[in-house]
C-alpha cells in the first residue's frame, strides 16, 4: 500500500496500491469494516495475481467532512 506512488516508483517496489486517504487512515475511515475488509481483499487479491512491476490506482476516495 501506498500513499506516494512517485516514491514507490523510485524504489522499484515490484507492485503496490496506490490509495487516495490520508496518511495513518490507509484502509479507510474509522467505523466503516466494510470499505477496510474490501481494500484488504483487494491488497491480497493484487499480491496473489499481479506477477509485474506496477502501481494500481484503487477507486477509492476520502469522504470530506
Amino acid at each position: 500500500m501506498t500513499h506516494f506512488p512517485d516514491l514507490t516508483t523510485l524504489v522499484h517496489a515490484p507492485r503496490a496500491l496506490h490509495i487516495k486517504f490520508p496518511l495513518g487512515s490507509t484502509f479507510g475511515e474509522p467505523g466503516r469494516k466494510d470499505l477496510q475488509q474490501k481494500i484488504v481483499l483487494e491488497m491480497l487479491h493484487a499480491a496473489e495475481t499481479s506477477s509485474q512491476e506496477k502501481i494500481y490506482s484503487l477507486p477509492y476516495r476520502w469522504k470530506r467532512d
